[in-house]
C-alpha cells in the first residue's frame, strides 16, 4: 500500500512526514539519503498562437521577451533556479502574476497571461505552448529520491525507490526536455 501526498510543501522526512521524498534541488538535505535520477530542464514558454512567426528550433531573443507580460512562481520558490531568473531579469512590472503552483503557472502561460520558465517534461506535452529559447542550464535541477538514512536498508522503502528508480530512468530522456524522446512518448 502507498499513501502518496502531493504538494509543493517539502515535508520533514526526518520528522518522518513522510518516508520518501521525490525533490528537484540541487542541495538535498544532508540529513537525508539518496540519488539523483535525472535533471529536470526548464525554459520560457509562451502560448502558440501568440508567437506564430517561431518555427520549430527557431528562439526569440531575451531582450525582446523582456518587453512582455510574463508569469512567475511566487515567493515560496525563490530558491528554485527559473524563478530566480524573472526575479533577477524580469522587471516586475512585467511580472503580471506570481503562483504558487508549477501547473497553475503552464495553466496561466496556456491562458495567455504572460510567458514564462516551465519544465519541459510539462510543457511539451501541451500542444498550446511553444519553446521560446533554447533549454537553460541555468534554470535545470537535479530530481532526486531521498530517505531517512535509518530507513533505507528497510525491505519496503528499498523496494519502492528501486521501483521509481526503475521508472524515472525511462522517462530521464523526457525530463531532460529531449523532444526526440517526447515525440516516441507522445507516439508522434
Amino acid at each position: 500500500r502507498v499513501d502518496m501526498v502531493l504538494s509543493n510543501q517539502a515535508l520533514n522526512l526526518s520528522k518522518r512526514d513522510a518516508d520518501i521524498a521525490v525533490r528537484a534541488t540541487d542541495n538535498p538535505p544532508e540529513t537525508l539519503v539518496g540519488r539523483r535520477m535525472s535533471s529536470l530542464a526548464w525554459t520560457i514558454y509562451g502560448r502558440r498562437k501568440d508567437f506564430p512567426h517561431l518555427t520549430p528550433g527557431a528562439e526569440e531573443s531575451l531582450d525582446s521577451l523582456r518587453a512582455r507580460d510574463w508569469v512567475s512562481l511566487g515567493d515560496q520558490f525563490a530558491h528554485l533556479r527559473a524563478a530566480g531568473f524573472v526575479r533577477d531579469h524580469v522587471p516586475p512590472e512585467r511580472v503580471a502574476i506570481k503562483i504558487n503552483s508549477v501547473l497553475g503557472l503552464t495553466e496561466a502561460v496556456e491562458e495567455g497571461i504572460g510567458i514564462g520558465p516551465l519544465p519541459c517534461f510539462i510543457a511539451d506535452k501541451r500542444p498550446t505552448l511553444v519553446r521560446l529559447t533554447p533549454i537553460n542550464p541555468a534554470f535545470t535541477a537535479g530530481l532526486w529520491l531521498l530517505t531517512h538514512p535509518d530507513l533505507r536498508a528497510s525491505p519496503r522503502i528499498r523496494a519502492f525507490l528501486d521501483c521509481a528508480a526503475a521508472e524515472i530512468a525511462k522517462a530521464r530522456a523526457v525530463l531532460e526536455g529531449d523532444l526526440r524522446a517526447e515525440a516516441v512518448a507522445s507516439g508522434s
